[in-house]
């Protein structure tokens, strides 16, 4: 029973055999066994727990009855995991495998450790959800609540607050050094090195820090307060500080986790950074050399880019999707504590600010529909 689907489900098998008719009839186990080549008595078997079949083999009993495979396991699915949503599609790991191009070992880490290989451009999960048949977000989803993934995230959480009592020392730099235990077990968990993770851990410090500012300010206002109302709202203001700084630990472990993730390759990077000095809005480059073509590949299929082709010279011209503006503009600065040899514009921070500018002067538009960035045409040969 170890060997089968651990989730599947005997009683749905029964019940698919006595309610749906297979070519104008109602299937008996010995039919049945006959169209999927195994005994009657297996059938008989699965039907009553005493036997857990293969996932290929709940793929050609799911066939036979003309349901998706999932209609044979468990009704409980909130959380289904990668190897759940693999087994729902009928696969064997070895099969997943050789659908994305990894190596068994490498799809076994994904499916039992919750861990994407580190040199994945960022399109495995894309693939994988492809290949299971399920959209991107179960995925996603199945990863972030895999136990592994709950108690790697518990354990950095538990050296972020080590950590961020750093930040309560007044008077002193808030600064972690490469060479601390606590984040060379950070660095450990996220499998990064421990420069890169210092670097990401200090940026997270600073927005610790500037949270415990605030608080501080939203005292001082609270005890200087004119009137009632204004030491109302301070210490409202301090309520929402304290909470935010007791959840600080665990939300900088969730965010460094998702991003280390899935953030872009270095190659990635390099090319939205080029994009964005293309223009305001990244709005034309010409395709580059063929060294990058998996590079652009991989950003078109995160949506990250829009590529075009050229409508006199028959070029390939690539823009910035909306989606990848936006992702840019949330997460520069930690791209920049990744990859410190590549320049950020400050085209994004200028554009950052002039999106906030633009919000508080302009009310908003019910129905408007948003534009996609259209491609420039230059005469560039």
């Amino acid at each position: 029973m170890a060997r089968g689907s651990a989730d599947f489900d005997g009683c749905a098998l029964r019940t698919l055999r006595a309610t749906r008719r297979v070519d104008g009839r109602f299937l008996s186990a010995a039919a049945l066994a006959a169209r999927v080549g195994t005994s009657k008595a297996r059938i008989l078997a699965y039907e009553h727990g005493r036997s857990v079949p293969e996932p290929g083999r709940i793929a050609e009993l799911a066939r036979v009855f003309r349901v998706p495979p999932n209609r044979l396991s468990l009704p409980d699915t909130r959380h289904l995991s990668i190897r759940d949503l693999r087994v729902h599609a009928g696969l064997t790991a070895a099969q997943v495998a050789a659908s994305l191009g990894v190596s068994r070992r490498t799809y076994r880490d994904v499916e039992n450790l919750a861990r994407l290989p580190a040199r994945d451009d960022g399109t495995l999960r894309i693939r994988l959800a492809a290949c299971l048949g399920v959209p991107l977000d179960r995925i996603r989803g199945a990863l972030h609540h895999h136990p592994v993934a709950i108690a790697r995230r518990a354990q950095i959480t538990d050296h972020l607050t080590e950590l961020f009592a750093l930040a309560h020392e007044t008077k002193t730099l808030a600064v972690v050094t490469p060479d601390d235990a606590r984040l060379r077990e950070i660095a450990s968990l996220v499998q990064r090195a421990p420069t890169v993770v210092c670097r990401l851990v200090n940026n997270e410090l600073a927005r610790y820090r500037r949270l415990l500012r605030g608080r501080a300010m939203a005292e001082l206002e609270a005890a200087y307060a004119e009137d009632e109302r204004a030491a109302r709202l301070a210490k409202g203001r301090r309520r929402k500080f304290t909470g935010l700084l007791e959840t600080a630990p665990a939300r900088s472990a969730d965010v460094l986790s998702s991003f280390l993730a899935e953030a872009m390759s270095a190659r990635q990077w390099r090319a939205m950074v080029s994009l964005v000095d293309a223009g305001a809005e990244g709005t034309a480059l010409r395709h580059p050399s063929d060294d990058n073509e998996d590079v652009w590949n991989a950003l078109l299929a995160r949506s990250f880019v829009i590529r075009f082709v050229h409508a006199e010279y028959g070029i390939h011209v690539h823009v910035l999707h909306p989606r990848g503006l936006n992702a840019m503009r949330s997460e520069f600065r930690m791209y920049a504590c990744l990859y410190p040899r590549i320049a950020t514009p400050l085209l994004l921070r200028q554009l950052s600010v002039a999106v906030q500018e633009r919000g508080k002067r302009e009310p908003k538009r019910r129905g408007r529909v948003r534009k996609e960035p259209q491609p420039i045409t230059t005469a560039e040969g």
